[in-house]
């Protein structure tokens, strides 16, 4: 595989993740207006009508960029938001873990979504040190070896 390049199976994966964000998106997003038992399996506590409706739009965001992510060839025009992702996932990372283990909500809910997004984080890590920190580490490892 070449490093500037977002292959085949990479844009699979971004449109596995952008497939399952939307399901989850509109899940949230139209929230307030499923029934209550279903919205409590989506979200294991009472919230207002605005908040699910911005959650889901921040995720229905993400699905639609990781659905573009899904035809890009290069890993230059991938990149940026591919950055967002590992910052909101690892927000949501670290949220997540807060609650679980800090706060003691130990509800199955908040573990389903952890280790929902814990395997999409790992995966945009991978890439990012595949892409970005191996190739910079290869270019100065050359670099020193010419000069020597």
């Amino acid at each position: 595989m070449n490093h500037l390049s977002f292959s085949w199976p990479e844009r699979v994966l971004a449109l596995i993740a952008g497939i399952l964000n939307l399901i989850i998106g509109f899940g949230f997003f139209f929230l307030p207006e499923l029934p209550r038992d279903i919205q409590l399996s989506l979200w294991p506590a009472t919230i207002g009508t605005i908040l699910p409706r911005f959650i889901g739009a921040i995720i229905l965001g993400n699905a639609i960029g990781a659905i573009w992510l899904s035809t890009e060839h290069e890993w230059a025009r991938v990149r940026p938001l591919a950055l967002v992702a590992v910052v909101y996932g690892t927000l949501v990372a670290v949220a997540l873990l807060y609650h679980l283990l800090i706060a003691h909500n130990a509800r199955l809910s908040f573990w389903l979504y952890f280790c929902f997004d814990t395997p999409f984080l790992l995966v945009f890590y991978a890439l990012f040190i595949y892409h970005d920190i191996l190739p910079r580490f290869w270019y100065q490892k050359a670099k020193h070896v010419k000069m020597h």
